[in-house]
């Protein structure tokens, strides 16, 4: 533990805290299955409760033995406080945020590590005490501090305040939004000043009770939300003349715990808490894991992964605590019941990855003192400069030890500052050996910033006490209301509805519009009256944030000075305004007050109440209550002209202030357009550089133009010459036809003068014999050359027709092998997915120092044969599988169908695993020989897809055991098939 914070302060620590069984443990005879010794945590197999193989082992922080308090090694609520508050108390006081925040399974003890249970006191109380019984003890050192508290819920990723008063907004959804510096808040969310333990122990009771709990079957007191109790613990002090300002914001955190809708049993608006919790937890979980992910790519200079901090509320709002500007400790609940064994399981391996999260925690100072110290620095500087021969030698020893330090860097960021020290160093040997000219002035300018600057801190700190300390005694002598100075328009409420009432109640007047009415009426007013006579919308007040308030009545029992108001009317200084018959309030407004003292003019004097309301004070208890109010009045007078003189000091420091700065930045301003010359100079030379580069390039770019103008022409002569090369040949075939229907005509013009020269020689029954040869002959030659032209047309058809199918056949082979090249590059990917995830595991196993087993050794599955039911009609083929888990071995009898459902319910649950692998096909009229090599793709199937399933780490078929893997899968249920039973 030790070794691991000197190596990196900003570790995440983490504490696991593992608590007494329940009664519902007890009832259920359940055993403890966790071990600790010393910072080890050992959880064991309920299966194998002897078996070391069977044993998981973590290292942490801390492991703290809560199960028995008779055990020598049990840990207190006091030595939880010990180990972690007191780190937390530490670095509040040195200027570091910290956060808490607890994990685990409903039920696992969370809240009671927090927040505590009767006389044992948790964490949160804990370290509030500590902290103002330090600052108690600390008193005495001229050191000031304040704290400020505000305590939230997270339910059903809506965020409520826990500490609001009014009964409307104990139920509003706040929202989440971004400062560009301070990172994520809740907008709206109540800040109330604490001064003692007493106070913040009022506000934490007060928030407890409107917390969000609720009875499972897990938990009688389930929290069914997130709660977040935030402290911002602020110190300042002056250190040897030097301004010390140091906040620190401290984030405790109760989460929900981690539920199975199985377990707790939860249905209807506990499913859906339950359904959030688990939402937020898992986002949770995957922020943790890119944490620590990204902590081991900056060790290693890899790319830092994403971090979902958006994708939950929760861990929006933790975005600092959990990677960022904190020192975070996570404390995790566990149970120890065998029955909890894979919720356990999981929070121990959830723990170890938080580890591994580095983060960067910085002591957070105010800017101005930051700029104090670099200004008393620079002042000791420029004075060793001033020290002669001996400031040179120092100097020059101060250089020779940089020169060294950069021979010696072994890293990167040990060269770095090296090389800014030996610059350092060498402007000191130059400075020093130039002589001391100008330096006297400098220390001079610097010392009177220096205390220009500590002055003006010193004041403000004591402006802010002192209008605590009003506050504080405000609080003391009238309760809950406020007596603050304001310099802007208020009401003061005369509370003549109650006689017990010792305190006056100031209403600020924000700029824009006022509301006043009935509390938990739509809109909510902005100020709520009530009592005889008031409406639900009384009035509204307009101010324009300068110097005019114009009151605007809706209800008709509106007065001013005991007159009705019905229209708009401008409210002036001193006038009393009455809503209703009870509610009476006196305007006041400092600007208006200043203008009349600047001006020298005198406020008509007029009855207190006016005409109407002064019936309402002849009892002398308002008599007395006039005079207090006169008395307060002339008391704030005084301290407004105290404020006034403070403030007129405070704008001649700020103008002296203002009148040296802005010499200095003049003098900055003339060397930074020395520099911005120079730069220019350079940017004129690179833009010529750029423009001759730009007529290059585009010179070239016209050469390719012309050169794709000229392959175009070439392209379309080439396409022109093919054209008429197509054209002649065209031609020529034209050509050859001809010649041969000519050669066709001469035959039978010759064969016609041939046969009418055969006619004229012959007999009248020669000429009809010759007749009818030719008229054969003719048919014959033209039957000839019809079923020419079928043949030639039908062969060319054929050649057409097979020619199509060569390249339908050509694409279907081309299709089959891109599909079957697909499915083997799926198959590959998925492989080296699951060798990877696998590899992965592996690592994360060795890291944890655990050791996952086997497939072979885990499980065994085997179909041996299979057996035939029903009739001869009916008859069906069972399928016999023999299945061992851990050494328990049993058998069940199951149909091709339950294989095919069972497949398609993995695919659905572990697509990773299931997806590709291949499932033994259907066939309508099986034989022998198929039904026997179905029983082999079966038995190969559930191998194959258990293997994947188990080295992927994938439930439910991972890290189980035949009670879980029967819950979770009825397939693996003892006994006939599924389908048979009624």
């Amino acid at each position: 533990f030790f070794e691991r914070n000197q190596m990196s302060e900003g570790a995440v620590r983490v504490a696991v805290r593992v608590r007494p069984m329940n009664s519902r443990e007890v009832e259920r005879n359940s055993k403890c299955v966790v071990q600790m010794k010393n910072n080890q945590t050992w959880i064991f197999d309920p299966k194998h409760p002897e078996s070391e193989e069977h044993c998981k082992k973590f290292t942490f922080d801390h492991s703290y033995w809560s199960f028995d308090e008779k055990d020598a090694h049990f840990t207190s609520q006091e030595q939880v406080f010990h180990d972690l508050g007191e780190d937390v108390v530490k670095a509040a006081f040195t200027g570091f945020n910290a956060c808490v925040f607890a994990y685990g399974q409903t039920g696992a003890g969370k809240s009671y590590s927090m927040m505590g249970y009767g006389d044992a006191v948790g964490l949160i109380p804990r370290i509030c005490e500590a902290l103002f019984e330090r600052a108690a003890n600390q008193g005495a050192d001229d050191t000031t501090f304040t704290a400020t508290v505000s305590y939230l819920e997270i339910y059903n990723e809506n965020v409520r305040d826990l500490l609001t008063d009014s009964e409307a907004k104990k139920t509003a959804h706040l929202r989440v939004r971004e400062h560009p510096q301070q990172g994520p808040y809740v907008e709206g969310l109540s800040v109330h000043d604490v001064t003692d333990f007493n106070s913040i122990e009022q506000l934490m009771e007060l928030g407890n009770s409107k917390r969000t709990t609720a009875k499972t079957g897990m938990n009688d007191t389930s929290s069914r939300s997130h709660s977040l109790f935030t402290i911002v613990f602020t110190q300042a002090s002056m250190v040897n003349g030097v301004p010390s300002e140091k906040i620190s914001k401290i984030n405790l955190v109760d989460l929900a715990g981690s539920e199975r809708s199985s377990s707790t049993g939860a249905t209807g608006d506990r499913l859906r808490e339950g359904s959030n919790i688990n939402k937020s937890l898992t986002t949770l979980g995957l922020v943790i894991s890119g944490l620590a992910e990204r902590s081991a790519a900056q060790s290693q200079k890899k790319k830092a992964p994403f971090i979902p901090y958006r994708d939950s509320v929760l861990t929006y709002l933790l975005k600092e605590s959990l990677g960022g500007n904190s020192k975070t400790i996570m404390l995790a609940a566990i149970s120890p019941a065998d029955i909890n064994y894979g919720e356990t399981l999981s929070t121990l391996h959830y723990a170890n990855r938080a580890k591994n999260i580095v983060n960067k925690p910085i002591v957070n100072e105010d800017p101005n003192v930051r700029l104090i110290k670099e200004l008393r620095e620079e002042i000791a500087r420029l004075r060793l400069l001033m020290g002669g021969e001996e400031a040179i030698a120092k100097a020059q020893a101060a250089y020779d030890e940089a020169q060294r330090k950069i021979s010696s860097a072994t890293t990167e960021e040990e060269k770095a500052a090296a090389e800014k020290e030996v610059a350092d160093a060498e402007k000191a040997l130059s400075a020093a050996k130039s002589g001391s000219e100008g330096l006297q002035a400098q220390i001079a300018q610097s010392e009177k910033m220096v205390n220009a600057l500590t002055s003006t801190w010193q004041d403000k700190w004591k402006n802010q006490t002192r209008i605590l300390e009003d506050r504080q005694l405000a609080l003391k002598e009238q309760g809950r209301a406020l007596h603050v100075e304001s310099e802007h328009p208020h009401l003061v409420s005369l509370s003549l509805d109650d006689p017990l009432a010792t305190g006056v109640v100031m209403y600020y007047l924000h700029e824009g519009e006022t509301r006043l009415g009935r509390p938990n009426t739509d809109p909510l007013p902005d100020i709520e009256i009530q009592g005889d006579g008031v409406e639900d919308q009384q009035c509204t007040i307009d101010y324009d944030g300068v110097e005019k308030v114009v009151l605007k009545p809706i209800a008709m029992t509106c007065y001013v000075d005991g007159e009705q108001v019905t229209e708009e009317r401008e409210l002036n200084q001193g006038e009393t305004l009455q809503l209703g018959d009870h509610n009476v309030f006196r305007f006041l407004h400092p600007k208006q007050v200043a203008k009349m003292k600047a001006s020298g003019q005198q406020q008509p004097k007029k009855s207190m109440l006016g005409k109407k309301s002064s019936l309402l004070l002849k009892s002398d208890a308002a008599d007395q209550r006039l005079e207090e109010l006169e008395r307060l009045h002339k008391e704030r007078e005084e301290k407004a002209r105290e404020q006034q003189h403070l403030h007129e000091e405070e704008e001649h420091r700020r103008a002296t202030l203002e009148e040296e700065l802005r010499t200095q930045a003049e003098k900055e301003k003339a060397e930074l357009a020395a520099r911005l010359a120079q730069l220019e100079e350079m940017v004129r030379k690179k833009d010529e550089q750029m423009l001759s580069l730009q007529q290059q390039t585009e010179e070239q770019r016209q050469r390719e133009a012309e050169l794709r103008h000229l392959a175009d022409l070439r392209e379309q002569e080439l396409k022109k010459k093919e054209e008429l090369e197509m054209k002649a040949a065209e031609t020529a075939r034209l050509v050859e036809e001809e010649r041969k229907r000519r050669e066709e005509l001469e035959m039978l013009a010759a064969e016609e003068r041939q046969r009418a020269a055969d006619m004229m020689a012959a007999s009248e029954e020669e000429r009809r014999k010759l007749d009818e040869k030719y008229r054969q002959e003719t048919e014959e030659r033209l039957r000839e050359r019809e079923e020419a032209f079928k043949r030639q047309a039908e062969e060319e058809a054929n050649l057409r027709l097979q020619q199509s199918n060569e390249a339908h056949a050509k694409e279907l082979e081309e299709r089959e092998r891109l599909k079957a090249q697909a499915e083997q590059h799926a198959a590959e990917a998925q492989k080296r997915l699951q060798e990877e995830a696998l590899k992965r595991q592996q690592a994360e196993a060795q890291q944890s120092g655990t050791t996952r087993p086997t497939f072979d050794s885990v499980w065994s599955i085997s179909i041996p044969k299979a057996h035939t039911r029903g009739s001869e009609g009916n008859a069906y083929l069972v399928y016999e599988v023999h299945i061992g888990l851990h050494g328990d071995k049993w058998k069940i009898h199951r149909r091709y169908s339950e294989f095919d459902a069972l497949h398609k319910k993995l695919k659905q649950e572990i697509p990773q695993a299931a997806q590709f692998v291949k499932f033994p096909g259907k066939k309508l009229w099986p034989d022998k020989a198929f039904l026997a090599k179905r029983r082999e793709g079966l038995e190969q199937y559930l191998n194959e897809v258990i293997k994947a399933a188990h080295d992927l780490n994938l439930p439910p078929l991972a890290d189980t055991n035949r009670e879980r893997l029967m819950e979770d899968l009825p397939f693996f249920r003892p006994g006939e098939a599924l389908m048979m039973r009624p």
